[in-house]
């Protein structure tokens, strides 16, 4: 099944992380992202050289027994680095394979998002591979599958300074799986430490709204 969500980011709006300025990988690349200010603040400009909507169109393809709060996990991390221009399940030529990445204008790197269960082994070579800038990023349901899965974690990366937990109040991922439509139009007010959510399928409407809960993984 194809989820279709068009998402408008709300005035006052801003990006969880904010991208670089210039590529984090490769010298010479030459684009960068300039800020501009736009409907919701200092907004990023890609190396195509226009600014960022403030709304977006993100089609969603659940594969053959993909549960629906991964598909919300997906969702949920396009919308918190949408500056980013994160693409879905997009391989990078490695063994493994992150459910969204973020490529700077040579293909290169800038941005690895997985989401939900996650190996010890898969985020220690990721994060050995991906070097210091390059931000690796796990999004998990609630507060309390991302404190499990860092301290699952814990002593076992060898770069944990790389790596960040991200999490949503009891609740919430779950609602948007389960309200999630073939089309789905949402209103998005994004802040560094919450969410807050209007969604309109074509049988309900739902206002959701959550903490942002960010975890750092110990040595």
């Amino acid at each position: 099944m194809k989820y279709t969500c068009t998402i408008e980011h709300l005035p006052g709006s801003r990006p969880l992380e904010v991208p670089p300025r210039q590529p984090r990988h490769g010298a010479g690349c030459g684009t960068g992202h300039v800020p501009e200010m736009g409907d919701y603040g200092p907004r990023p400009v890609p190396a195509s050289g226009l600014p960022l909507p403030v709304r977006d169109r993100i089609v969603l393809d659940a594969a053959p027994g993909e549960v629906p709060w991964h598909i919300a996990l997906k969702f949920l991390g396009y919308l918190l680095y949408r500056e980013w221009e994160p693409r879905v399940e997009e391989g990078v030529g490695w063994h493994y394979k992150p459910d969204l990445v973020s490529l700077d204008a040579a293909g290169n790197i800038r941005l690895w998002l997985d989401c939900g269960n996650i190996a010890a082994r898969k985020t220690d070579r990721v994060a050995a591979k991906l070097g210091e800038d390059t931000p690796f990023r796990i999004l998990r349901r609630t507060e309390k599958d991302a404190r499990q899965l860092a301290a699952t974690l814990a002593g076992k990366v060898r770069h944990p300074q790389r790596v960040r937990l991200i999490a949503f109040d009891a609740g919430f991922v779950d609602a948007i799986a389960a309200g999630l439509d073939s089309t789905n139009r949402i209103k998005a007010l994004r802040g560094t430490d919450r969410l807050d959510l209007t969604f309109e399928t074509r049988q309900d409407r739902l206002e959701l709204h959550s903490r942002l809960h960010v975890l750092e993984l110990k040595e």
